[in-house]
């Protein structure tokens, strides 16, 4: 690795290894090594068993060295969305990209990265810090499910950092939405396509006209509702008689998310009546929202570690969801820190080596800082 900064290796180390979402054994094996030969005793719990996963989440307990401060948490997730295995990076122009048809990983390795070179600078004693605990979680790109699985009697911390926004280093999201989930199941009945097509109700025509109905995408300022998946049909000669239709609506306004969900149930049931179909809903909850004030010391410890660096600093909202939903829900309040990553989820993401730098001095200041949260709930 010679030229290349230690946490540049370790997140091409990391982007070689495959973890998709229920399969971050290998990844898990990683950090906890890199973790024993540091000389901490990381802890991994049974989330894994508990969503029919490979491994769990992994708790790093670091004590405190040089600054009295309350205990915070850095958290990141160790699993990537598909197509994510065999990924191959390439360092090039200041850059790291994949090298064919896979994802990079930045999204969220370049966290999971800054977060082991903290961990090492601890040992090495090159670190000012309080008491640090360092949470890697897996299956978040499914529905948070690592972090709903928490051990939460094993955490001691009230606030937390989430390296895991996209975009540039020095970005601070406080505020996520609350997001639901729906499932409309479309029952019909199935009848021979050419024989006796009059007989059958056409449950993909009753899914049809309900989609067509609902109002999707950017809804306002606040809120957004997607349709994203549909299943149904056996044979083009077969008319339908279910379909499953999945979607989600979004929004920092929970009066508008009311609004909107309502909306979207209402158009399955106009379908229900105009084509005879029946139709089944479900609405889950997939998370809270949060909104973390601009001037909560939280905030404010990261914008002025940030402008000790000489960084540009922005507050900003996010149309997505994070642990930092779950963490700050169970009641430790927790905002995102973004870390460089660019068009996530994308055979065209990238990492600039520079913000993976930025990164680490950056969360580096804050724990040096940290003694301004004290007395703060």
């Amino acid at each position: 690795m010679k030229g290349q900064s230690r946490v540049l290796g370790t997140f091409l180390e990391l982007a070689r290894i495959d973890s998709e979402t229920f399969h971050e054994a290998v990844i898990v094996d990683y950090v906890v090594e890199a973790a024993s030969r540091a000389g901490f005793e990381p802890y991994m719990d049974n989330a894994g068993k508990v969503i029919g996963g490979e491994a769990g989440n992994v708790y790093i307990k670091i004590p405190a060295d040089g600054v009295d401060a309350p205990p915070i948490i850095f958290c990141s997730h160790l699993d990537t969305v598909s197509p994510g295995k065999g990924v191959e990076p390439v360092v090039k122009r200041g850059l790291v990209l994949s090298a064919g048809e896979t994802v990079l990983g930045a999204d969220c390795k370049a966290g999971v990265a800054a977060i082991i070179e903290l961990m090492y600078l601890a040992a090495e004693g090159k670190l000012k810090h309080g008491p640090l605990e360092l949470i890697l979680t897996i299956a978040e790109e499914k529905q948070l499910q690592g972090a709903r699985n928490l051990e939460w009697e094993r955490i001691d911390s009230r606030h937390a950092l989430i390296l895991d926004g996209a975009g540039y280093v020095g970005d601070l999201i406080n505020a996520s939405p609350t997001q639901d989930n729906l499932e409309f199941v479309f029952s019909g009945t199935a009848a021979h396509a050419g024989v006796e097509p009059e007989k059958g109700v056409n449950a993909i025509l009753g899914a049809s006209w309900a989609v067509s109905l609902m109002r999707l995408g950017r809804i306002d300022t606040e809120t957004t509702a997607n349709i994203g998946v549909i299943k149904g049909g056996r044979a083009v000669n077969i008319v339908p008689d279910r379909v499953v239709v999945e979607g989600e609506a979004r929004s920092h306004n929970l009066a508008k998310l009311e609004e909107h969900r309502k909306s979207m149930v209402k158009a399955a049931l106009e379908a229900e009546a105009a084509v005879g179909v029946g139709v089944e809903v479900k609405v889950e909850r997939a998370y809270e929202g949060y909104r973390i004030d601009p001037k909560d010391p939280l905030v404010l410890l990261v914008i002025e570690a940030g402008k000790a660096m000489g960084m540009r600093m922005e507050i900003k909202p996010s149309g997505g969801g994070s642990d930092a939903n779950l963490l700050n829900a169970s009641g430790i309040k927790s905002v995102v820190l973004s870390m460089g990553a660019r068009e996530s989820h994308t055979t065209n993401e990238i990492l600039k080596i520079e913000d993976l730098q930025k990164l680490v001095r950056l969360c580096s200041e804050i724990t040096s800082a940290a003694g301004r949260l004290r007395g703060d709930r």
